[in-house]
């Protein structure tokens, strides 16, 4: 896990993502960060959700290729991560 949360330093991720990642911990919620699926980044995988920290609008195409190699794409924009963040759904694959 270590090796994991090594991937979030200031230059390689928003404050945004290393906000859900203590989240993540303080949950005690397994997961895989920084990870890639079919050659694309994904943020965060847990259990069976492929879960982005966006800033942006969603890519359709890599959403679609997420559903292809059998992921539930998850996006949180960067305000949603401020505020009180339901991740019940995360708990049944810990």
């Amino acid at each position: 896990m270590r090796r994991q949360t090594n991937k979030f330093g200031k230059r390689t991720s928003t404050k945004y993502e290393r906000r859900f990642l203590e989240i993540l911990k303080k949950n005690h919620i397994r997961f895989l960060a920084k990870a890639k699926v079919d050659g694309r980044e994904v943020d965060f995988l847990v259990g069976k959700y492929a879960i982005d920290i966006n800033g942006h609008v969603q890519d359709p195409v890599k959403n679609e290729m997420l559903v292809t190699n059998g992921w539930i794409p998850v996006h949180y924009n960067n305000s949603e991560i401020n505020k009180n963040l339901n991740i019940n759904y995360l708990y049944e694959y810990n």
